[in-house]
């Protein structure tokens, strides 16, 4: 009898022993970091219930404190979730539901998947699930891991506040130092070749990509990564102007040709992009974790690593600009190529020095935006507008300018979310242009002489 019982109760027991020892996520090969915030202010987000799904796995969890879950997995695949906002405080706001349940999959070289939620009171901003540390500075409409544009409605936005406002300007500051490692290697190019380089978006791309690479298929450290998407960038664009556009220009090609040619070119590696990385949204390893609070601004490491290394690297091609004999030689070349050439200036060596570091900074460019947002095949097309927005604004062929304009143009669009939809960012960002342009034709920065 007593024997018939516990035969009776084994298959009940079993699960219930394996239900109660939840997989330990320091010795998994696979984990999850789920991370719950306040879309402002970065606060966390504790006691909140978030499930978990997956083929042989369900299990559902509690935030901790700093509003963070880690989820050991038994192997890679497909998995779902879930965040129970009936267990979130009301006065946080919501999570849109497009964006809750939240599907991923786990590949075998990723240790550890972060997901991030955030919770907003913006019903227009659709702070959902995103790995972009702001709303504002995100540069396109799907910049984070899933979509951070809302519907447009603006009906419900939060009050705007100091510490609002204050996050608005140091989002859009980090976020216009990324964006000036690539806008300058577009004003340097057009300085240098008269070319407007329509392809450079997907050296933004290659970059991220190469981070990507090097970082999460491979298992490297992160530094590793951005060493690799500066070093292959620069190669990149040295192949480009060696096979595509020094042959071009000895033939003679009109600049009109040049820039129909680069819109091709950015179809096709767009599109090769998609075919060897997959449409989907793609994440580096990232901790989501708040490392640097500045009131009531909370950044993330990588937040502060990217703004002190775009920050360091646009000293240095200050330097190199105006102390180096090869940044007097691009001033030369911008200015008057002919004359430059007979002074006695290897023309065609500056612009294949010029092309090397453009893809260099546009590497470094697009690894330090997908640290801080995310990346897909199209990342750098997505801000390509912005970068010839940027470069025009402070001045088209001035390095110095692209920085103006590009702080310029992040900083206002991130603000300009204070009053309008975040998906009609872009329309001020334009606006700003348009009306500076008015005011002053030759850019922020640029010569009178440029015009026309």
């Amino acid at each position: 009898m007593a024997f018939a019982a516990l035969v009776a109760v084994l298959p009940i027991a079993a699960p219930l022993a394996a239900a109660a020892d939840p997989i330990d996520p320091s010795t998994a090969d696979e984990s999850i970091s789920i991370w719950l915030r306040e879309r402002d202010s970065k606060a966390p987000v504790p006691n909140v219930t978030v499930e978990v799904k997956g083929k042989s796995f369900d299990e559902t969890f509690t935030t901790d404190p700093d509003g963070r879950v880690l989820v050991g997995l038994p192997s890679g695949g497909d998995y779902t979730v879930t965040v129970d906002t009936s267990t979130a405080p009301a006065e946080i706001g919501t999570l849109p539901a497009a964006q809750n349940p939240r599907k991923l999959t786990v590949q075998n070289t990723n240790k550890n998947v972060p997901v991030n939620f955030l919770f907003t009171t913006d019903a227009g901003a659709g702070g959902g699930a995103s790995t972009t540390p702001s709303d504002g500075a995100s540069p396109s409409p799907d910049s984070s891991a899933g979509s951070s544009s809302g519907s447009g409605d603006s009906s419900g936005s939060p009050a705007i506040t100091g510490g609002l406002v204050a996050s608005k300007i140091v989002t859009g500051i980090i976020y216009g130092l990324l964006l000036a490692l690539a806008s300058i290697g577009v004003s340097l190019i057009y300085g240098t070749t008269g070319l407007n380089n329509f392809a450079h978006g997907e050296l933004v791309t290659f970059g991220a990509l190469m981070g990507y690479l090097f970082s999460s298929i491979l298992g490297l450290p992160g530094f590793v990564g951005i060493i690799a998407a500066v070093l292959l960038g620069g190669l990149y664009g040295f192949v480009q102007d060696t096979v595509l556009w020094r042959p071009l220009r000895k033939r003679g090609v009109g600049l009109v040709p040049l820039m129909i040619v680069s819109i091709g070119l950015a179809l096709a590696t767009r599109y090769l992009y998609s075919f060897f990385f997959g449409a989907d949204r793609l994440t580096l390893p990232n901790d989501p974790s708040p490392f640097l609070r500045i009131g009531s601004v909370s950044l993330r490491f990588t937040d502060v690593m990217g703004a002190v290394v775009a920050l360091v690297v646009l000293l240095a091609v200050a330097w190199v600009m105006l102390r180096t004999r090869l940044g007097k030689a691009a001033r030369a070349v911008s200015d008057n190529r002919s004359l430059a050439a007979a002074s006695g200036i290897d023309v065609d060596g500056v612009i294949r020095w010029i092309w090397i570091g453009g893809g260099a900074l546009a590497g470094l460019s697009g690894v330090l935006i997908a640290y801080y947002q995310s990346l897909r095949w199209d990342t750098g097309s997505q801000i390509l507008l912005l970068i010839f927005a940027a470069v025009t604004l402070g001045g088209l062929g001035s390095a110095f300018g692209a920085l103006v304009g590009s702080m310029v143009i992040s900083v206002f669009m991130n603000l300009s979310t204070l009053f309008i939809p975040d998906n009609l960012k872009y329309v001020a960002a334009l606006a700003v242009m348009i009306v500076i342009l008015l005011v002053r034709p030759q850019g922020i920065l640029g010569r009178r002489e440029r015009i026309g």
